[in-house]
């Protein structure tokens, strides 16, 4: 991958953002791939059986629900950050598509922290944990108000030294807003949650988890997707191609590293 000096002080700078506060915005998709995964969206939820009758959905594996999904994993901008806050050893282990209607006030804190079983399992307080997943967050529709069915962020939660609950108000929370392809992200230790669709639009995102490809995937796998396989190889490091093993890869082995052109120009 090559950027330009402006494009590398602009990853370093969100770099820094997501250190010190936990998220940020990255910016917003170009029109034309914004409105195809819209599209790609509204299509599959109008097939999924996990659709309810009011509409809403919650499909786990997105990615792997519609082809044209996959154009977003690559996006430069949010490449470049993946990369640099994680490790060119990364793939998305987990996406989802959410389509959430308009709806009256339901009540529920939903607040939660992802991979909440690292801890747990590694009897790790959360301000000891490691980052190991960036989350991102990908709005197919105009999100102008809290109530728009936001994205809502606590930041600095990820370096928490005192106790949070998910049943409690977080009053230092930020809704994230901001028009349809507006893409940002967040340190999965964050405290976050989806607010209320008191709005009158129909709210589409799409979520995906950027980790280390030694992590399990929660997403079907890479070989169960035919058309992955045509795809090109930093698309197919991302969706889960383990043709290069996750644990033990040699320099310029991995499609990421930035040492892969320069073996594939030499073979």
């Amino acid at each position: 991958m090559s950027y330009g000096k402006q494009a590398e002080q602009a990853t370093a700078e969100m770099a820094n953002a997501v250190e010190e506060q936990g998220w940020c915005v990255v910016g917003a998709l170009e029109r034309p791939l914004a409105g195809r995964l819209r599209r790609a969206v509204d299509e599959v939820a109008a097939r999924s059986a996990d659709a309810t009758a009011s509409g809403q959905l919650h499909q786990l594996s997105g990615l792997a629900q519609h082809r044209d999904l996959a154009e977003v994993v690559d996006w430069p901008p949010l490449l470049a950050l993946a990369v640099e806050l994680l490790s060119p050893n990364i793939s998305i282990n987990h996406s989802h598509l959410d389509v959430h209607p308009p709806h009256p006030p339901t009540g529920a804190h939903r607040w939660h922290r992802d991979n909440g079983l690292l801890g747990r399992d590694m009897r790790l307080l959360w301000r000891d944990q490691p980052r190991v997943t960036l989350k991102v967050a990908v709005y197919l529709t105009d999100v102008a108000s809290p109530d728009d069915g936001a994205l809502e962020v606590v930041p600095r939660s990820h370096l928490d030294t005192r106790s949070r609950y998910p049943n409690e108000d977080q009053p230092d929370g930020v809704p994230v807003l901001g028009p349809a392809g507006t893409v940002a992200v967040f340190d999965a230790r964050l405290w976050h949650r989806r607010r209320d669709n008191l709005g009158p639009r129909v709210r589409r995102a799409m979520f995906m988890a950027y980790s280390y490809r030694w992590l399990t995937s929660r997403d079907v796998p890479f070989e169960a997707v035919p058309e992955w396989a045509a795809l090109s190889p930093i698309r197919r490091q991302l969706l889960g191609d383990q043709t290069v093993d996750p644990f033990y890869w040699a320099a310029g082995e991995l499609p990421l590293d930035p040492r892969f052109a320069e073996v594939q120009e030499a073979a």
